[in-house]
């Protein structure tokens, strides 16, 4: 397989096929056709589509390597499976057993004990399965003690991570599996999202050969990197580098002017490669043929490509150079940078860590480049964290981000699809929003510019069919703190399948550029404030909301802009403590803390004969009450009043909540409905199964009927229908001051144990009938139950309990001390 772009590698994979980059001085490709001859695989069927002349041309029909090669190009991307297909159909492969693996992951693994493993299981189709640190960003596998495939899972979350083995894209097939793959002209298919799955479905026999050799996917940067100190440490089979070998892993290419004396191991130097006195070529630096380094380079830990010359005092410092550069005298390039072909980099110019420079460009003498040329690099996990984009404002999300992170939603988008976007009153969102619009236009974007309102207004104006999409952006927790929240076209929080769109737009910084009339059109439309309060009207029993008396405290939030309007046509008396004058007049609004707004609040009701009060966080999604009596209810005794009075018939609650919420729904005659932790989630989920109530217990309720998100004024109205006839503070006397008796601790657990951990949960209680896999693993124990759960964006481990007795911390501590000993042997097989 041979046809990969491998834009995650660009620069270097800008003007050659990802299979025929380098991997210490031979194409990673070539060190899988020696793999391949070594144990007999000789008649090798290469699938072409990205650049196929260059692997064509470099590797002919295959005589220099002992083998018998042939070429099937695909004109039209037809999907992992279909490619192959295409190949047997083109070069008359039918009927034989098929050994399936890429041209550009380097790996040493057995294949021909892979080979006695698929006979000695009489299997059909056998995938070659890796244990890795990291499993997030592949399809993982999880097989029963036989070897048997049991399930798959494409790019699950951390809370998903059943198995840190993963698919290496190494399959042996036999005929009767080829025979199920559609003709290519159907259009696309994979093995592991269509193929695989079927054949399981069916129980055909599907068997995972775990092994443990080397296997690395070259598919970033840093991941090329640590191929090629790999190969440089021994740790693949199998593979050496040209030339000759002298001592402490020091390779010299024939007629390399250098001196040996001065190299230390481990290094390779190519063929007709020159250093010149005074230069320093430091340990796992790789330099290919006919390049010069010139007296007083600096080369440490770098690898420099075919033609590339360096001028004296230049410094190289875990770098990467691609093909034919020019890097003139004094200059340096730094940590984790890299150039594309055919660059020149001016005398004394510096090149800042983490800087891509792509092919052909020309940087001036003296430059401090400390942004990518054209584009910019940065890691796939570093742009949404549950859902949403935040960070501090010109520290994390700077105008720059904003407009590349904006780039690539439009890119993801069709052309000419309409957006809309809002904001709150900060300064740091109103900066933002304004470099999304002008990135969204310049992709081809239209868009609704609703400018200062909260984010219901802009899901309404979405879900009303006005628009494909949404983006809202509002202050976060701390002042300095920046929030950008996507909708797609059913206003529900963008999913996981398309954050992962845009963060691969993202990271292969290719964006959608419009011209002339496709440029996208800035509209600034009327009434959208109006339409939404005709909704919220609709969506309210209005009976029973005229004439009540409820006091609001919106915390200096936007949402104020349509208080008053919200209030008078649902009939209510509204003293609200703080509003807006001109909220499209931007600026900061000097607020009260949380619980001073409550203290307030609570000793007004009582004054004004008030039905309740209502605390609104800024961002009009969190609410806190106070009952008629002026005492405050807690989130969790609030949900379960609301429960036990709205009687919901399909509630939707997250895994980690009592059950004493879903015996509440049960009680009334619905049920409920669980979903993974996280707004996000409880929200996808309320939509999908059209819930009419759901809640993470934190003071955010989602009514779907209204919206697929948690909004003030919804929340508000309801409550206000519930607790009309029924005093709040007569309901809460059922619950007490908490509900639930839910414990939880949280376990330091690295990235890199985080998989292993998962796995070793999974081998444990996979078998029970009654734990649940959804997101971690729940387990039900005598007397209660226990959840252990990674956290998705931070090293932390979590385990909840809970116990009929209210003793959860009897029942967890067994299952703590289980997580704890999976991390203490994932670190002692670290070291």
């Amino acid at each position: 397989m041979a046809g990969g772009q491998g834009t995650r590698l660009r620069p270097l994979t800008s003007d050659q096929p990802k299979p025929m980059i380098p991997i210490v001085n031979a194409p990673c490709m070539e060190h899988i056709v020696g793999l391949l001859g070594r144990h007999g695989f000789t008649d090798i069927a290469v699938t072409l589509q990205f650049m196929p002349d260059e692997i064509r041309d470099y590797f002919g029909d295959g005589s220099d390597w002992g083998v018998d090669m042939h070429y099937s190009i695909e004109d039209a991307p037809a999907g992992t499976a279909g490619s192959v297909k295409m190949a047997e159909q083109q070069l008359g492969l039918q009927g034989e057993r098929l050994l399936i693996i890429s041209g550009d992951a380097l790996t040493d693994a057995d294949l021909s004990r892979l080979v006695e493993f698929h006979e000695e299981k009489g299997s059909e189709a056998t995938m070659v399965l890796k244990s890795v640190e990291n499993p997030l960003d592949f399809g993982i596998v999880i097989t029963e003690e036989d070897g048997r495939i049991s399930r798959f899972l494409e790019k699950p979350a951390w809370g998903q991570v059943f198995s840190d083995t993963v698919n290496t894209g190494i399959y042996l097939l036999e005929p009767s599996v080829m025979e199920e793959i559609p003709d290519p002209e159907e259009g696309e298919y994979d093995f592991s999202k269509e193929l695989f799955p079927k054949l399981l479905d069916a129980g055909r026999p599907l068997y995972g050969y775990v092994t443990d050799d080397y296997w690395e996917d070259i598919g970033t940067l840093e991941q090329f990197a640590s191929a090629q100190r790999d190969v440089l440490d021994g740790k693949v089979k199998g593979v050496r580098p040209p030339g000759t070998r002298l001592r402490e892993n020091i390779y010299v290419g024939r007629r390399a002017q250098v001196d040996d004396d001065e190299l230390e191991g481990p290094v390779v130097i190519g063929e007709n490669v020159r250093v010149d006195d005074g230069a320093k070529i430091s340990p796992y630096s790789v330099i290919a043929d006919n390049v010069v380094i010139s007296a007083g380079a600096r080369i440490e830990r770098s690898v420099v490509a075919e033609g590339t010359y360096i001028g004296e005092g230049a410094e190289l410092v875990d770098t990467l150079v691609g093909r034919n550069s020019y890097v003139q005298a004094r200059a340096r390039i730094l940590e984790r940078s890299a150039l594309g072909d055919d660059v020149i980099v001016g005398e004394g110019a510096t090149i800042a860590p983490e800087v891509k420079v792509y092919p052909h460009k020309t940087i001036e003498s003296g430059a401090n480049v400390t942004q990518s040329l054209i584009y910019e690099t940065m890691g796939l996990r570093t742009v949404f964290k549950r859902g949403i984009v935040s960070g501090k404002f010109n520290v994390d999300v700077t105008p720059e981000f904003v407009i590349r992170l904006a780039s690539s939603f439009g890119t993801t988008l069709d052309p000419g699809a309409v957006v809309t976007l809002g904001r709150d009153s900060s300064l740091s969102a109103q900066v933002a929003k304004r470099a999304m619009t002008a990135a969204l236009l310049g992709t081809g974007i239209n868009i609704r510019d609703l400018r200062a309102a909260h984010a219901g207004v802009v899901r309404h104006d979405v879900l009303s069919g006005k628009s494909s999409a949404g983006a809202h952006v509002r202050a976060g927790g701390d002042p300095d703190d920046v929030e950008i929240l996507f909708f797609s076209a059913d206003a529900s929080p963008m999913t996981e399948g398309d954050q992962r769109s845009v963060e691969k737009a993202f990271v292969r910084e290719e964006y959608r550029r419009a011209h002339g009339g496709e440029i996208g059109e800035l509209i600034y439309p009327g009434r959208v404030l109006e339409q939404f309060v005709e909704r919220l009207e609709r969506a309210v029993d209005r009976e029973k909301t005229s004439g009540a008396t409820i006091v609001v405290d919106f915390c200096g939030g936007v949402a104020g802009l349509v208080a008053s309007r919200v209030f008078s046509r649902l009939g209510v008396s509204a003293v609200v403590m703080e509003g807006f004058a001109n909220a499209n007049a931007v600026g900061e609004v000097s607020g009260t803390s949380l619980e001073e707004s409550i203290e307030r609040v609570a000793r007004i009701v009582p004054t004004v004969n008030a039905a309740f009060g209502a605390v609104v966080g800024p961002e009009a999604e969190y609410v806190q009450f106070i009952d008629d009596k002026g005492e405050w209810v807690p989130n969790d005794v609030m949900l379960a009043c609301l429960i036990d009075q709205m009687h919901p018939q399909r509630a939707v609650l997250p895994i980690n909540l009592s059950r004493g919420y879903e015996e509440l729904v049960e009680a009334g005659g619905g049920s409920v409905e669980v979903s993974r932790t996280g707004l996000g989630n409880l929200a996808i989920k309320a939509a999908e199964v059209r819930a009419d109530f759901a809640s993470l217990a934190d003071g955010r309720y989602i009514l779907p009927a209204f919206l697929p998100a948690p909004d003030c004024f919804m929340t508000i109205a309801r409550v206000l229908e519930v607790f009309r006839e029924t005093p709040l503070s007569q309901a809460r006397k059922k619950f007490g001051d908490s509900f639930g008796n839910v414990v939880r601790e949280r376990i330091e657990c690295p990235w890199s144990a985080k998989g292993r951990v998962m796995r070793g949960l999974a081998e444990k209680f996979g078998g029970d009938p009654d734990a649940i896999l959804t997101e971690g693993v729940l387990l039900n124990v005598e007397d209660g139950w226990v959840l252990m759960l990674p956290d998705p964006d931070s090293p932390m481990f979590y385990v909840y309990a809970e116990a009929e007795d209210g003793d959860g911390e009897r029942i967890m501590g067994e299952y703590v001390d289980l997580v704890k000993s999976l991390i203490e042997d994932q670190a002692m097989l670290s070291s």
